[in-house]
C-alpha cells in the first residue's frame, strides 16, 4: 500500500537536496524556487504527522524564502 506521507516525505527531500545543489553552484533565483517547493511538501508532511516543531521550522524558512523572493521582486 503507497503511503502518501511517505512519498511526499522522500519527494520532497529530494527536491530539497536539489535546491541546496543549485545554491552550491550559485544558481539563482532557481535555487529558492525549487527549495520553496521542497519546503511546501515538507510542510505538509508536518501537518500530516502532527509534528508541531516541524510545522513551525517549515512555516519559518518558507516564509522567509517568500519574503527574499518578494524583496527582490520590488527592487
Amino acid at each position: 500500500m503507497l503511503q502518501v506521507d511517505k512519498v511526499l516525505e522522500w519527494s520532497s527531500t529530494a527536491i530539497l537536496l536539489v535546491g541546496v545543489y543549485l545554491t552550491a553552484v550559485n544558481i539563482y533565483p532557481m535555487n529558492v524556487y525549487i527549495s520553496l517547493i521542497g519546503n511546501f511538501g515538507w510542510l505538509i508532511v508536518a501537518i500530516i504527522w502532527r509534528k508541531w516543531s516541524l510545522l513551525v521550522v517549515q512555516l519559518v524558512i518558507s516564509g522567509l524564502y517568500l519574503y527574499g523572493m518578494l524583496s527582490t521582486l520590488n527592487m
